[in-house]
């Protein structure tokens, strides 16, 4: 395939994924739809292995890579921002519980449908699955890809809301709102560091530790 024909198709596929991840997260959001959950995770991965295929992408240039993982973990900033982001959920979740009490965490949980610390292997392949597909479809494509056609701080804007919108269910609205305003800046915070990295793996690193430190913290502050 030619080179201009086959930026094109990449340029095609990257800015229809796009949409199509808008407008699922815009339905899920608005009617709690699990076929419109499904379509994000389906155009996010879809689009983004599609385009690593066309372009047979190599190993130092993909947005999910096992090979850099130790070399781009050493880059700089990077470790000082991961351990920022393990400090700021339980920071989070002390300063909920004391504004919101019982209710914030109440929240949380009714809008994760995780198995619980009894049944903690379960547990820990859901999330690896779970977090590794957000990061691939919302970093890796979404930010990642996009990047090549948009500037970095205006798409990182529109894909953090679209993360956080992703996560929306109704509740009091001041708990909804806290709730929606932690994942924002984790969002933002994800993309900066796929930034400095290029991978995702490396912002899998502290989206899945901050989701298991949450589920440990629960009974202890909220128990």
């Amino acid at each position: 395939m030619p080179d201009a024909s086959k930026k094109d198709n990449v340029k095609i596929i990257t800015l229809l994924g796009m949409a199509a991840m808008i407008i699922a997260v815009a339905v899920k959001a608005a009617t709690s739809s699990m076929i419109a959950a499904a379509a994000i995770h389906v155009a996010g991965l879809a689009c983004f292995f599609i385009i690593e295929g066309i372009e047979k992408t190599p190993d130092s240039e993909s947005g999910l890579s096992f090979k850099r993982f130790f070399s781009d973990l050493k880059k700089p900033g990077v470790i000082p921002l991961i351990f920022f982001m393990l400090v700021l959920t339980p920071a989070q979740m002390l300063l909920s519980k004391a504004v919101f009490g019982r209710a914030y965490i109440d929240h949380v949980l009714g809008r994760v449908n995780m198995p619980g610390l009894d049944q903690l292997p379960l547990l820990l392949f859901n999330q690896t699955v779970a977090v590794l597909g957000e990061e691939i479809e919302f970093r890796a494509f979404f930010v990642g890809k996009g990047m090549k056609h948009f500037p970095f701080w205006p798409l990182t804007a529109v894909s953090a809301v679209l993360f956080a919108a992703a996560h929306f269910v109704t509740g009091a609205p001041g708990i909804v709102a806290w709730d929606l305003g932690g994942i924002l800046i984790d969002a933002i915070l994800f993309a900066i560091l796929y930034r400095k990295t290029g991978n995702c793996l490396i912002s899998f690193v502290p989206h899945f530790l901050n989701n298991m430190i949450g589920f440990f913290l629960v009974p202890i502050l909220f128990g």
